[in-house]
């Protein structure tokens, strides 16, 4: 190894392992939304006969079903590996920031929501250089001073006991001072004369507080208004710091599941795209821990409670071939949790916008199709009683059978659900239809979607 390790090692490293509605309680002044209430099945006067002051009131109903909407909370990785380069040269963030432009500027786009959140939050006051914590202004070893494995270089190390590849020896690690090459050798020269310094990161530069991460950088709105916000934050954006997967994933879900319980009739998803496993900002994952499952434990218990709340989590990462495997398992650990299929990750050497870009195209043309609002006139009766049925252009209604989730949809008769837990007195504000019953809604604006529900008196 020469006596100077890469820029990309230092990515590395100041990445900190970076690298390496359904269920919604209605509330009590909700309005009604515009159902289309048919004139066979009366609904009742709420200001005479129910009053504002029932809530949890039943108020049947006949109505048109009418396509949901989607809207997308963006939780997107901006540590400093995002800055490695992928297949055409461009960085891993610009691959990921193209796809999210070509999606948010699409006119099938046209009326979704989407809200933008960075991570990682960087303190601008803490130093990314340390030569003891105190440097760092934090507490105890919030400067982590780290040597390298040699002749390898693939990996960081306190003790030759770290270093994995056979014949490999724990060597100082160095900074020329003034910048930011790594060196080894401390005490000597680097290239430009500077002296090769005993190297230290200051961990605590990576931002935890939970209300950093509360704040999205672009919040909520409708495309295609909103598409101009997202794209300047995009192109703004620093890359910098560690992953914070933790509170990021936490902040993010706790605005979509406000956003869900004031926005009944809309579909609300979290998308999380990253490059690294989740490290910063758990105090389960000690400093360059080398099993990436630690970190998956406390981000997938977050994502579990958003999918009982109705809102699913979707994973993207991007991550070198050789990480490829690694990834897959424990991201789609977190997805899974989230209430979604395995982790989409797409390796440096594939085309990363084009593939991503599908992924979303694939996802908004799903919701445009397979997933209803349910028409509501004040408070919506018990889930129960809700029936479902396709009215073909010519022929008798078809009923659909609600079934528990996807799981249990029938290949061949299809049938409808709802996602989230009902139990507690919530109510769905939209469900899904089984692929056999989508397909046919999907084949012809001829074929019509109702809804009806009655109440305990009218059955």
């Amino acid at each position: 190894m020469n006596d100077r390790t890469s820029a990309r090692l230092l990515l590395a490293l100041l990445a900190v392992g970076c690298g390496a509605k359904t269920g919604l309680p209605i509330p009590e002044t909700e309005e009604a939304t515009d159902a289309e209430v048919l004139p066979d099945l009366p609904v009742s006067d709420l200001g005479s006969d129910l009053g504002m002051d029932m809530p949890m009131a039943c108020v049947p109903f006949r109505a048109e079903a009418r396509l949901a909407s989607l809207d997308i909370f963006l939780a997107m990785d901006s540590s400093s590996s995002m800055e490695q380069p992928a297949a055409a040269g461009e960085t891993k963030f610009a691959a990921i920031a193209e796809a999210i432009e070509g999606f948010i500027e699409a006119p099938e786009s046209e009326g979704l929501g989407v809200d933008l959140t960075f991570f990682p939050h960087v303190d601008a006051d803490v130093p990314e250089f340390c030569t003891g914590d105190r440097s760092c202004g934090g507490g105890p070893d919030s400067c982590v001073e780290p040597d390298v494995c040699v002749p390898s270089g693939t990996e960081f190390c306190f003790v030759d006991g770290d270093c994995g590849v056979p014949g490999d020896r724990c060597q100082a690690l160095g900074r020329c001072a003034g910048g930011e090459e790594l060196c080894l050798n401390i005490g000597d020269r680097c290239r430009g004369g500077e002296r090769c310094v005993d190297f230290g990161a200051c961990v605590n530069r990576t931002a935890c507080d939970l209300d950093r991460y509360r704040d999205p950088a672009v919040p909520m709105g409708l495309l295609p208004a909103n598409a101009a916000p997202v794209r300047r934050a995009l192109m703004s954006r620093a890359l910098d710091g560690g992953t914070p997967t933790l509170p990021a994933l936490t902040g993010v879900l706790e605005r979509a599941r406000d956003w869900s319980a004031t926005n009944p009739g809309s579909k609300v998803i979290t998308l999380l795209a990253t490059d690294g496993f989740p490290e910063s900002c758990d105090p389960a994952v000690e400093f360059l821990e080398d099993d990436p499952s630690v970190g998956i434990e406390a981000p997938a218990r977050v994502a579990a409670e958003g999918a009982a709340a109705g809102i699913q989590t979707f994973v993207v990462g991007v991550f070198g071939p050789d990480e490829e495997l690694e990834a897959r398992e424990n991201l789609s650990r977190l997805a899974l949790a989230g209430g979604t299929d395995e982790a989409l990750v797409i390796t440096t050497d594939e085309p990363i916008t084009e593939r991503l870009l599908a992924v979303l195209d694939e996802l908004r043309r799903s919701v445009r199709t397979c997933v209803y609002a349910i028409p509501h006139e004040g408070v919506l009766p018990d889930p129960a009683t809700l029936r479902v049925r396709i009215l073909p252009p010519a022929g008798d209604p078809l009923e659909l059978t609600r079934v528990d989730g996807p799981l249990d949809c029938d290949p061949m008769t299809g049938g409808f659900y709802f996602e989230g837990d009902l139990g507690g007195g919530a109510r769905p504000g939209y469900l899904e239809l089984c692929p056999a019953s989508c397909s046919l809604t999907a084949a012809s604006e001829d074929f019509i979607v109702e809804m009806e529900a009655g109440c305990e008196d009218d059955l």
